[in-house]
């Protein structure tokens, strides 16, 4: 047995489910180290936070940040003042200020900078405090649903500003779908940013009304004895069964701590509250199809949450 099992209940079930699906092990997808990290600025209430947030990501990974700020009608010098402050504050991390750009449209303008810098990782701010109150339930900004729409790396949204940034990373929240193909590469991407020093969290939240939806969507009948909650945690214990088994295998071989939950319950909300209550760093999958409700759930999950999220 390894030094820090499942919890019983889902060691018990482990051979049971990992049997009914017959599936093969996963295989993490091996994560190569950001050279370049984008960290974004906006002149927001969050960019001291943004600016450690993104310090640790480069000292973690031994990245370059490269530093941004693309606001619209800002002069050249107050621009350079504030990322050399910002720069400042990013003690321990190597950082470049990026060329100044036409500033038209922020979201435009953070792909241009992720492009030219090569950058692999984007480190920004979703709207928090008074400025998320100006939008409605189902935003969380255009510039950053814009990025996350066309960004083909992991961007980690900045939220409430945090007073112990090094304590998040290492109190991790992976949350997964079974059924997700983005699953494998969050959890892989989990592990390469936070290491064997976090404690790691792996959540699995089962929802009926979406497996409804799901149901619906396929053309099959809505069969309501298979939504009842024993029969939706059976079902997704038994789908993540090799899901969790390559958790667990990464966690043995490391030595760190792991711990598998499911859940039942609406995804958005019980994912956001699972989250904040427990002050983690919250990784999600971010669905390929930007159209998929499960996008749009992703979404929900990065307006609710208090924390930094990182889209992968």
């Amino acid at each position: 047995m390894p030094d820090n099992p499942l919890n019983d209940e889902l060691h018990e079930t482990m051979s049971r489910f990992k049997a009914a699906t017959n599936a093969t092990p996963i295989e993490l997808p091996e994560i190569k180290k950001p050279g370049k990290v984008l960290v974004v600025f906006d002149q927001s209430n969050q960019d001291e936070f943004t600016a450690a947030v993104g310090a640790q990501v480069c000292r973690w990974y031994g990245a370059t940040g490269v530093l941004t700020l693309p606001k619209p009608g800002m002069d050249v010098e107050s621009r350079r003042q504030h990322l050399e402050a910002m720069q400042a504050k990013m003690e321990g991390a190597n950082c470049e200020i990026a060329p100044i750009q036409d500033d038209e449209d922020p979201a435009d303008r953070i792909i241009d900078a992720m492009n030219a810098a090569k950058a692999e990782f984007i480190v920004m701010d979703a709207p928090w405090g008074e400025d998320i109150t100006k939008l409605g339930r189902d935003s969380v900004g255009s510039t950053a649903e814009r990025v996350l729409a066309r960004a083909t790396i992991p961007v980690l949204f900045t939220r409430e500003p945090q007073p112990d940034v090094t304590a998040l990373f290492n109190n991790p929240l992976v949350k997964l779908h079974v059924r997700q193909q983005e699953a494998p590469k969050s959890l892989a991407t989990a592990f390469s940013l936070c290491g064997a020093r976090s404690s790691f969290h792996v959540l699995f939240v089962v929802d009926a009304a979406a497996m409804a939806e799901a149901m619906a969507l396929l053309g099959h009948e809505v069969d309501k004895s298979k939504l009842t909650d024993a029969a939706l945690v059976a079902d997704a214990q038994a789908a993540a069964g090799s899901l969790v088994a390559a958790a667990q295998h990464w966690a043995a071989d490391n030595s760190a701590n792991l711990d598998v939950e499911f859940k039942i319950g609406s995804d958005p909300d019980v994912t956001a509250r699972h989250a904040n209550d427990g002050q983690h760093l919250l990784v999600i999958p971010c669905p390929a199809d930007r159209n998929s409700s499960a996008y749009s759930r992703a979404l929900t999950v990065l307006r609710l949450s208090s924390v930094p999220v990182l889209m992968v």
